[in-house]
């Protein structure tokens, strides 16, 4: 009878261990699965021109959105090409915030600054 109360004992300790390794588990897949919803949405607004896409909404998978709003930080200046002469292109310099929606709710907050920039006559090119 001691013998079995025993068992029950470290049956019990370990069945605790394992529940909490498992949950464990699932809060770090669930931060690993962040990282990436936010790498992935790094990447896709290094491709956006904010002078063309100032504000826009993206999926990034099965319920996740990516959703920014640019405003530019500096007025505009003359793109250079090789050995410093002027382009007809125009530059700024944009800050960026964006926010990751999974199921509805806000999961990731953050800001990049990215350069935008308009073509010769005054409009956004990509």
């Amino acid at each position: 009878m001691v013998a079995l109360a025993i068992l029950s004992l470290g049956l019990m300790a370990l069945i605790d261990f394992r529940l909490s390794l498992l949950q464990t588990q699932s809060r770090q897949l669930a931060q690993v699965e962040a990282i990436q919803h936010e790498a992935n949405a790094l990447a896709l607004l290094r491709q956006i021109n904010p002078a063309a896409e100032p504000s826009g909404r993206k999926a990034l998978g099965q319920s996740v959105w990516l959703q920014w709003e640019a405003r530019p930080a500096g007025n505009y200046r003359p793109q250079l090409a090789w050995l410093g002469r002027e382009t007809g292109y125009r530059v700024a310099l944009f800050k960026v915030d964006y926010a990751i929606i999974e199921a509805n709710a806000v999961s990731v907050r953050g800001s990049i600054a990215l350069i935008g920039r308009i073509g010769p006559d005054s409009r956004p090119t990509l």
